[in-house]
């Protein structure tokens, strides 16, 4: 049985990205999002969320490029002068391997980000990272560590096929065989005692970039189990474009491939039916296609 998580990320980046997520939702393929607690939009997004509460809602951990939870203070190997983290994946990985972040640092604000999900009283059905972070091997067993004692929290499995798909970048796909294999890495160190995570993921190749010929290739690739496609359906605002033109998102192209009524058509010929994190725990109980 092909079942399939459509989980939008970015929930609280900006109140453009917040609409479009929402009516991802409400017209299109969307069952779940991923809430930055530290987004600018943030509290509108809970606002949004309490309004929708079919709508599963996680956290999308950053340790990049967004402001910390915690203050300089608090975080002085993790921040810059203004609360801010490394501004990629990259920089932080080569400034851990070289010892000059603390993890007793990262467990305090991976806590907090926690904590201040918590606080919204919105179910925590799952957690990912910004850039896929959880994954690397030390901030693995960090997450492992907070997230053990929750009930029925879904970590993303970014693992997702090794073959380079047609049309896909050969720099991107490169990056997709690193995370690949920073995923079998991490979920190694930990043998059976791994979280519960779906089978894989789809969407890393063309993230910020899922038009509606890319989406349906993909539909069209998805094999028997649990897996999750990611996107980042949102408005083309000026003020999202203003503060994050530098990702060169495609926000309302993705709005457009996730609410268009052909998408609909090429899930039922395919056979998937619709999930979301809540009700992946039943493993049958799925939404209609």
């Amino acid at each position: 049985m092909k079942q399939l998580i459509v989980n939008a990320d970015d929930l609280g980046l900006t109140p453009g990205v917040n609409r479009g997520i929402l009516r991802a939702f409400q017209d299109g393929i969307v069952t779940s999002a991923s809430l930055l607690v530290t987004g600018s939009a943030f509290e509108e997004a809970v606002a949004l969320a309490r309004h929708n509460p079919e709508l599963d809602v996680g956290l999308h951990l950053t340790l990049v490029e967004e402001r910390a939870v915690l203050g300089r203070e608090a975080l002085p190997t993790l921040v810059d002068e203004t609360g801010r983290f490394p501004r990629t994946s990259g920089e932080f990985i080569r400034r851990a391997v070289l010892g000059r972040i603390s993890w007793d640092e990262v467990e305090r604000e991976i806590a907090a980000q926690l904590a201040r999900f918590q606080k919204t009283g919105l179910r925590l059905s799952h957690l990912n990272s910004h850039q896929h972070l959880h994954m690397f091997p030390p901030v693995f067993q960090i997450v492992r560590r907070l997230t053990s004692r929750m009930d029925h929290v879904w970590i993303r499995n970014p693992a997702g096929p090794w073959r380079k798909s047609p049309g896909v970048r050969m720099g991107r796909w490169v990056q997709r065989l690193g995370l690949n294999l920073t995923c079998l890495s991490a979920r190694a160190l930990h043998g059976s005692r791994v979280p519960q995570m779906p089978d894989g993921m789809y969407g890393f190749e063309v993230s910020g970039r899922l038009t509606r010929s890319a989406l349906e290739q993909i539909l069209r690739e998805i094999p028997d189990g649990l897996y999750e496609l990611i996107c980042h359906p949102g408005e083309d605002d000026a003020g999202t474009r203003r503060r994050y033109s530098h990702w060169g998102y495609r926000w309302a192209e993705e709005l457009e491939a996730l609410t268009a009524p052909e998408t609909r058509v090429v899930l039922k010929k395919q056979g998937i039916a619709l999930t979301s994190f809540v009700r992946a725990f039943g493993r049958g109980n799925a939404l209609s296609s």
